[in-house]
């Protein structure tokens, strides 16, 4: 099985704090994950992420871009699930170097729900709770 399998189908794209007050507890809605905007895993870095995220429940994908020194990091770090877009021996590394870490390495990036920068206004609210609905 792929590792991409095991994921959930949404996937919600974080931008900073301010989002995660509208993000409801796992119990109320269909699983999600959560990964950072798209450029900022690299820039802002894996402390950042591991403060942003700590207090969520369900998958938390770090996206390491093409840095495999990051993408390291974060397996050793205990992230559970890493993207490395790197290419070569670096990436034939970090793939052997996850199993060790009990983590998971993706090699792109999957479809994500990503509102933008905020604030969030109520358009963007909606799209997030019509996203979460369970499906009927």
């Amino acid at each position: 099985m792929k590792p991409e399998a095991l994921l959930p189908r949404r996937v919600i794209a974080l931008y900073d704090r301010s989002l995660l007050a509208y993000l409801p507890p796992p119990d109320e809605t269909p699983p999600y994950a959560v990964i950072p905007a798209p450029g900022l895993g690299p820039i802002m870095g894996l402390p950042w992420w591991l403060a942003l995220t700590r207090d969520l429940h369900g998958p938390k994908l770090f996206d390491a871009g093409s840095a495999p020194a990051l993408a390291a990091l974060a397996l050793r770090e205990g992230v559970a699930w890493v993207i490395c877009t790197a290419r070569g021996p670096a990436l034939e590394t970090i793939r052997a170097l996850a199993p060790l870490c009990g983590g998971q390495i993706l090699t792109s990036r999957p479809d994500a729900l990503t509102l933008g920068r905020p604030p969030y206004n109520a358009y963007r609210l909606t799209q997030l709770s019509r996203y979460l609905a369970r499906e009927s």
